[in-house]
């Protein structure tokens, strides 16, 4: 009778943990929401890299580094056709996320941007993550990709060049992605731009090198994809072409609003 009271005892105190671990990790991945048009979170990224907000941010140095310096979140991708990105803590669904953004070193051909909706299967490993990218150049153009489970990345819109893109190293890029449940919207310089959405959903976005015409698809300001629900929000680098310099990304003055019904 007593080993079996014993075995009881432990069973409650397993499932005990077992249930106040799951609610630790629902805590933790809280979806942020209020009311449409309200301001959600702020990131100057002012001060020492654990002042204000700074803290809820991924940091770490290397190679592949992001770290708060001189008032701004900079990130150095030290490996070629490598990526680099800093997420802040909290969780968000539905979002408006406007950033100031500049390449500050390195080919004017490498990419920089937004990640949104990231999951990162709580580990620190990035090769399971799934997540959304937009991505500008600093020779004037602009992509959006998807990454599920750390596979191979979707192009869900090619590189498309705009004359909305202020070109060259240190040039600042206003950048912002809406989304409302399934649907995206994309900004650069506080205009709209539209992507090459292909007809068959399985399809990857192609366009032509000479005309520029969407191939096998349609021009649309509107992303409609479910694949990722909600996640972090983050800033991202990555070494498209060889070079001698490494590329430094910097991105300042990260705003999210509770987006508007339209």
């Amino acid at each position: 009778m007593r080993r079996f009271l014993l075995l009881l005892v432990l069973v409650i105190v397993f499932v005990m943990l077992f249930l106040l671990n799951r609610s630790v990790a629902s805590w933790q991945h809280t979806v942020m929401s209020a009311a449409p048009g309200e301001l959600l979170y702020v990131a100057s990224f002012d001060g020492s890299s654990t002042d204000g907000f700074n803290s809820d941010w991924s940091q770490y140095g290397g190679r592949l580094s992001a770290q708060v310096e001189g008032g701004q979140m900079q990130i150095t991708v030290g490996e070629i056709e490598g990526s680099a990105y800093s997420v802040a803590a909290p969780h968000f669904g539905d979002f408006d996320l406007r950033v100031e953004a500049q390449m500050l070193a390195g080919p004017i051909q490498n990419a920089y941007g937004i990640v949104f909706r990231l999951q990162n299967k709580d580990n620190t490993s990035l090769n399971d993550d799934s997540y959304y990218l937009f991505l500008v150049s600093a020779d004037g153009w602009y992509r959006v990709m998807r990454v599920i489970d750390g596979q191979s990345p979707k192009i869900i819109s090619d590189w498309i060049e705009s004359p909305l893109i202020n070109q060259d190293l240190n040039a600042v890029n206003r950048l912002r992605v809406t989304a409302r449940s399934d649907q995206f919207q994309f900004y650069i310089n506080d205009q709209i731009v539209t992507l090459c959405i292909p007809n068959d959903p399985n399809a990857i976005s192609t366009i032509h090198p000479l005309t520029g015409e969407c191939m096998e698809g349609a021009m649309l300001d509107t992303l409609t994809d479910n694949t990722i629900p909600n996640g972090q929000i983050g800033v991202v680098a990555r070494w498209m072409e060889d070079a001698d310099q490494e590329p430094i990304a910097a991105f300042d003055n990260l705003l999210i609003y509770v987006p508007s019904a339209s």
